[in-house]
């Protein structure tokens, strides 16, 4: 499987696993909440909706586009903002792990 495909599949987990801790926002975030100039955009949303509205859109674009994807340093992906944001619960370890695929994944290969 190309890392591609990898990757994509492992973003499908990320939806998945964000429903089913019900962090998927169904209403759609503002123009404003997207300007945003800070890592994550952390001013104007949660890390739950940046991984919704910026960072699983802008990955899939790259994916369907085939162009490259993001090289992360080993120890320096989603992960370590990931654990600031997720309490500990089931669900919360579910995103996690899964943020932690995409990580590996996105490492230089």
């Amino acid at each position: 499987m190309t890392q591609h495909a990898q990757v994509e599949s492992t973003l499908h987990s990320l939806h998945q696993a964000l429903i089913n801790a019900d962090k998927w926002s169904t209403e759609k975030i503002g123009a404003e909440a997207l300007s945003s100039q800070q890592p994550f955009c952390l001013d104007t949303m949660n890390f739950s909706e940046w991984l919704q509205f910026v960072f699983i859109p802008k990955i899939q674009a790259l994916i369907h586009a085939q162009e490259a994807l993001p090289c992360f340093l080993k120890d320096q992906g989603l992960a370590p903002m990931a654990r600031e944001f997720y309490s500990g619960s089931e669900a919360d370890r579910r995103i996690l792990a899964v943020i932690c695929q995409i990580d590996e994944l996105l490492q230089n290969p």
